[in-house]
């Protein structure tokens, strides 16, 4: 009776965690943790999930993926890199106090590590990945279906009304509607962009080409991600989220070089046979690898091309990309014509903070100390740049990379990047499973890797659940089919 009460508590926690993963910046939590923006509504499940099945399993001696060495060694590199700083010469900002501005910087981060862990141990099965990923499913229907009323509502009335408003002030601490820009249930279109590529775009893409379902029904042949994939891409459209555009982009690029591969090697395979019957040779097979593998380029480039064009067309901040490019601006000078110059300024200082700590960093959350003084003469002309006159908020990096190598120095960056690899070695060994759940969740891991390439250049909270989430069903795929290899068979490099 007890463990049967233990695993619908537990279901019942995973599906409220999932259906809660489209708020990003609950109101009353983000009070909570002292206003902050980033304040997912999945951190109240993932608590009590951490108290009835996460504590529990550890104090069963419950084994933890291999995989977590790099997590666990990031979280150390956090805390040495954040306990050195208090030895190193960090300038004051306003009221902001250090030591507990460093622990809430550590406690953000062990909540991301929270979402890994009880994604990687509590998904033992096959079948455990099926129903959430069904539950994923209907979460970003939600997303979808909310994205499209405020389309509706804005380009049919040019206003949003004010019970839509209403509404997005109960599950967004921000209560803002972006003119032309949908926001879903998140904080910003980009925030909503965020969650759509880490999360709901790859496994939708995934189950897409691998023909795979969480729900068996299907409809003149599609299944329910086809359609949510479709779907979804034309939100992601919508929110006008350049970064996360990108990131899908990156997803679509690795699926079309993986095909042209495969179509290479069968063309080259073909030939081959041929010349070996006839005893002659027709055309070199490295020849026509390199003409496909032009035409694929050209193809891709083209597809880029027009991608830009209608983004310049539909996008006001792009609007003047073409007459900017003619003017021969610096990199710099471009990003702020685009409306995307304070990301480089914050980037461009925190490298500079970077290069004063390159091995520890300055510890987790300080960068913004430094920002007042390494700002440039340019940086001071974008909007973000005077907010450090009255706000009592630290400055931020903007940027996931530039943020681990100016607050963790290339210690953290290191692990890091190490547990990627690791990451993307275990969705190589994944995708090569019979079983086809296991499969789609190889392959959307490694759709979110390629896509995190870019999202890492927008966001740098380690708070937001949607990639850990990703990963840690990645790992749960890949220690349930090394479990089910021979022994010696299960090598994640494969």
């Amino acid at each position: 009776m007890f463990n049967r009460l233990r695993r619908w508590t537990e279901n019942g926690l995973w599906i409220l965690l999932v259906l809660l993963l489209p708020i990003t910046s609950l109101p009353l939590l983000s009070k909570v943790a002292g206003g902050t923006m980033v304040a997912p509504a999945a951190i109240i499940p993932l608590v009590l999930l951490a108290v009835v099945f996460l504590a529990p399993f550890l104090l069963r001696g419950g084994r933890l993926p291999r995989h977590v060495l790099p997590v666990f060694g990031l979280f150390l590199a956090a805390i040495l890199s954040s306990a050195l700083s208090f030895f190193i010469d960090i300038p004051l900002f306003r009221e902001v106090n250090r030591l507990s501005n460093s622990l809430s910087a550590l406690v953000t981060l062990a909540i991301g590590i929270g979402f890994y862990l009880l994604a990687s141990t509590w998904t033992d099965s096959p079948e455990k990945l099926t129903r959430l990923y069904f539950w994923v499913n209907l979460s970003g229907l939600i997303v979808i279906l909310w994205s499209f009323v405020q389309a509706a509502m804005w380009y049919s009335r040019g206003v949003y009304p004010g019970w839509m408003a209403s509404v997005q002030r109960l599950v967004s601490s921000s209560g803002n509607l972006y003119d032309g820009r949908v926001t879903g249930l998140a904080f910003e279109p980009s925030w909503l962009g965020h969650q759509l590529v880490m999360l709901y775009l790859p496994y939708w893409l995934a189950a897409t080409v691998r023909r795979t379902s969480a729900v068996a029904r299907r409809l003149f042949g599609l299944t329910f991600e086809n359609a949510l994939l479709a779907a979804g891409i034309v939100v992601l459209f919508l929110a006008f989220s350049r970064g996360a555009i990108i990131s899908f982009v990156l997803m679509i690029s690795l699926l079309l070089f993986r095909l042209t591969g495969l179509i290479v090697r069968a063309i080259q395979r073909r030939i081959h046979f041929q010349q070996v019957k006839s005893r002659s040779k027709t055309i070199s097979p490295g020849l026509l690898a390199a003409l496909v593998w032009s035409g694929v380029v050209i193809f891709f480039g083209a597809v880029l091309a027009g991608l830009v064009f209608a983004l310049a067309r539909l996008d006001p901040r792009m609007a003047d990309l073409f007459s900017l490019l003619q003017q021969r601006l610096n990199f710099t000078e471009l990003a702020y014509k685009l409306v995307f110059g304070e990301r480089v300024v914050f980037w461009n200082a925190g490298l500079e903070v970077f290069s004063l700590h390159p091995i520890f960093g300055v510890g987790l959350a300080n960068a913004g100390f430094f920002f007042p003084e390494k700002l440039t003469a340019f940086g001071w002309t974008v909007v973000e740049s005077f907010k450090i006159y009255y706000s009592t908020a630290l400055p931020n990096t903007l940027n996931l990379w530039v943020r681990l190598l100016s607050e963790t120095g290339i210690l953290g960056f290191a692990i890091m990047v190490s547990w990627l690899i690791i990451l993307w070695k275990t969705g190589r060994f994944v995708r090569r499973q019979p079983n086809s759940v296991l499969c789609t969740a190889g392959l959307a891991g490694q759709l979110a890797l390629i896509a995190l390439l870019m999202e890492g250049m927008s966001v740098d909270t380690f708070a937001f659940p949607y990639f850990w989430l990703t990963f840690g069903w990645l790992t749960a795929a890949g220690e349930i089919a090394r479990r089910s290899q021979p022994s010696g068979q299960g090598q994640l490099a494969g």
